[in-house]
């Protein structure tokens, strides 16, 4: 009993919180004087390097304001450009619809004009000021109806011209310019004229700003700016704006433009925008010529090399350079519209000193500030850090020891059914987890040994399930991709062989309606739309045929047939139409009675078809034959023709719906290339085959529609069933 009285109670576990700081407190007095004193070097250098970043941050920040500058300005130039731009393209679209509008149709006004001896050019000015038509010419060559024509239409133009000439303070002046001289003009010029000189008789259309029009090709809706020009008038250099005018067949009619004198819009855009006195702006041709700078950099652009300083890849970037004796900091821009270069160029002095300055003091600041506070948060830390060490060392080392060897054990898939507990409360409760973590994972494996086995077998199910869906799917694929094909290619088509047609007939009711065609001709117009109508009735039936005919929906009346007295009629036939117009036709038929099983309309449709495509494609001169045979198993019709034939390439293709050979070359020959597609496909409902080759006489092409010939027991059977037939009829 007194030994049981002697024996001390067990403790409870100290917590990790508890033994860790009183480590800390235990180890705190330990004197870092050195580890301070080195603390201090290292922060003076880690300062002065962050000084040097702070300064270099700042400087590239200074000058991403001032290349922001520059490239906003060059941005406002570009937007005053496209401003110019739309202003010409809204005047061609509008002077395209005048020609495609007033065309032949007889009621333009014609202008008439004064010749202006003083300045040598016939004038028409417009009364209330709307602008000025102008042809320099000799007095005894007068301007042409078609120039009074076209100017008299042009000058509906006068309300663009004026709304944008008071819009936009750039432009001075908009006109149009006829391909054969002469121009019409908004606002009229009201300046000195200019003095007398060779250079101002010149023909308009050999300037620049008619020349670089003509580079954009019809149907391309498309300024061309020219290059810095002295004007003709004495407005001095500008640029313009220009763009072709074409009527509806492409032809040109003129020009239109719009023209920028330089120094109002240099004065618009760098003096208002460049204010540093000690830096300048300056604007650079596509050569590297200087076309117009801020006074003050005038004298030292004159000493320097353009081309070779803003040439290659020098501009859109900046540059720190010395010019002059002097460090300068040179921005570049190009302008979009016109490959110009903007410049400006600034001395780095001026311009980055005051930051030097600033971030010179605002670091000596911070230095100090922050060497205080980091020299005690240094050794704080460092107190801390090394009584944390201590304790760990002989404390955490035994438990972290045992989760490490627990953990590779669990990496090679042994699991501890249970840890040893420590003294400290923490990590008892971490052990604890691990143990239960492992019960829970030696089941969770279990169960996920159990699902791959099921899932394989899903997935093993699924995968033979995919695999056959995928190869519908890639078939269904194919048949899409194709018919897509089709469609596109049938619509193409469509409204390639109705477009003609129905631009014909709409002119027709046009012309009559506005009372152009007079009232004893409309018959024979009418006559005209008819027969219009009658070709587009023509082809949508043949398309609906042939549509039939593919899809095997065409109502088909199989029943027996005379081959041979059925190419007889054909022959009969075809020889009476050609006779009339006294073209050779040769029919050759060989062969006694044979009876088939056909279509006789579907048939005669086929041949009808052939036929006629071979009197198309051939000279009236030249005879067409049609031939017809019985070789052993088959029955042959043959139609020879010595026309313009078929290349071999095209050959593979002949067959195919809306094909036809050459269109450009053959677009005078009517049809509308379905024929021989129906042909084909009436011969393959009777399961023959229809073939074409060319002409062994040298010309033309030889098409061979072939049908199965019927034994000779079920040609009996044919025979008997038709004479049953008739005397059932009697």
């Amino acid at each position: 009993m007194s030994a049981s009285k002697k024996r001390k109670p067990l403790q409870p576990p100290k917590t990790f919180a508890f033994q860790l700081l009183a480590a800390m407190l235990a180890a705190s007095i330990l004197p870092l004087l050195l580890l301070s004193m080195s603390a201090g070097h290292t922060l003076r250098t880690q300062m002065q390097e962050i000084s040097d970043v702070t300064s270099q941050t700042t400087e590239r920040v200074y000058l991403q304001m001032y290349d922001s500058n520059i490239e906003e300005q060059a941005e406002s130039i570009d937007s005053e450009m496209r401003k110019v731009e739309d202003a010409v393209l809204v005047a061609k679209s509008y002077a395209e619809a005048l020609f495609a509008g007033k065309e032949g149709n007889g009621t333009e006004p014609i202008l008439e004009f004064d010749y202006d001896v003083s300045q040598g050019r016939f004038v028409n000015r417009h009364q209330s000021g709307e602008g000025v038509v102008s042809i320099r010419s000799p007095r005894s060559v007068r301007p042409t109806e078609a120039q009074a024509r076209d100017f008299a239409l042009m000058q509906s133009l006068f309300p663009i011209f004026e709304s944008v000439v008071a819009r936009n303070s750039n432009i001075v002046l908009m006109y149009y310019i006829h391909p054969d001289d002469g121009s019409y003009y908004y606002p009229e010029y009201d300046g000195p004229e200019p003095s007398p000189n060779p250079i101002h008789i010149r023909n308009l259309t050999t300037y620049s700003f008619y020349t670089d029009a003509l580079q954009v090709p019809p149907g391309v809706n498309q300024v061309a700016w020219t290059s810095p020009y002295l004007d003709i008038t004495p407005r001095g250099w500008m640029f313009t704006a220009t763009a072709p005018v074409y009527d509806e067949q492409g032809r040109l009619r003129g020009t239109v433009a719009a023209d920028v004198t330089i120094d109002r819009f240099v004065g618009n855009v760098l003096d208002r925008a460049f204010q540093d006195e000690d830096g300048y702006a300056f604007l650079l041709d596509q050569q590297h010529e200087l076309i117009a700078a801020q006074r003050q950099g005038l004298a030292e652009l004159g000493t320097l090399n353009l081309a070779e300083l803003f040439g290659g890849e020098a501009p859109n970037r900046y540059r720190s350079m010395t010019l002059n004796g002097e460090a300068k900091a040179v921005f570049s821009r190009y302008i979009p519209s016109t490959d110009w270069i903007l410049g400006y160029i600034v001395p780095e002095r001026e311009m980055l000193e005051p930051v030097f300055s600033a971030a010179r003091a605002a670091s000596e600041e911070a230095r100090k500030k922050l060497f205080l506070q980091l020299a005690a948060l240094f050794a704080f830390s460092a107190a801390v850090c090394v009584a944390v060490a201590f304790y760990l060392r002989s404390r955490v080392t035994r438990p972290v020891k045992l989760l490490m060897h627990a953990f590779s054990e669990a990496r090679e898939g042994v699991f501890t059914e249970r840890l040893q507990d420590t003294r400290s409360y923490e990590f008892n409760r971490l052990l604890h987890s691990f143990n239960e973590m492992n019960r829970k994972i030696r089941r969770l494996i279990d169960e996920q040994t159990a699902l791959n086995h099921r899932l394989e077998d899903i997935v093993e199910r699924r995968t033979v399930q995919l695999r056959a869906t995928n190869e519908e799917l890639e078939r269904r694929i194919e048949e899409l991709l194709r018919m897509e094909q089709w469609r596109k290619s049938l619509f193409m088509n469509i409204s390639h062989d109705l477009k003609t047609p129905i631009t014909l007939i709409q002119g027709y009711i046009e012309a009559i309606r506005d009372g152009t065609i007079p009232a004893e001709n409309a018959g024979m117009f009418l006559d005209r739309i008819h027969e219009g109508i009658q070709t587009i009735t023509r082809f949508i039936r043949n398309l609906t045929d042939l549509s039939l005919l593919e899809n095997r929906e065409a109502v088909v009346n199989f029943a027996p047939l005379d081959a041979s007295a059925f190419a007889d009629e054909v022959a009969s036939r075809w020889r009476d139409y050609f006779g009339l117009g006294q073209r050779r036709f040769a029919a050759k038929l060989e062969g006694g009675r044979i009876d088939v099983q056909g279509d006789k309309y579907l048939l005669t449709r086929a041949l009808d078809n052939l036929i006629d495509n071979a009197a198309k494609y051939s000279d009236d001169s030249s005879p067409i034959a049609f031939e017809f045979e019985h070789a052993g198993s088959e029955l042959r019709f043959r139609v020879v023709d010595e026309g313009v034939g078929i290349p071999e390439e095209a050959m593979p293709y002949i067959f195919q719906s809306f094909y036809r050979v050459d269109r450009s070359r053959n677009s005078h020959v009517p049809g509308s290339g379905l024929g021989l597609s129906i042909a084909k496909e009436i011969a393959a409902i009777h399961g023959g085959e229809l073939t074409v080759a060319a002409n062994p006489a040298g010309r033309g092409c030889v098409f061979t529609l072939s049908l199965p010939a019927p034994p000779p027991e079920q040609a009996a059977i044919l025979k008997r069933r038709e004479f049953l037939d008739d005397q059932r009829i009697k």
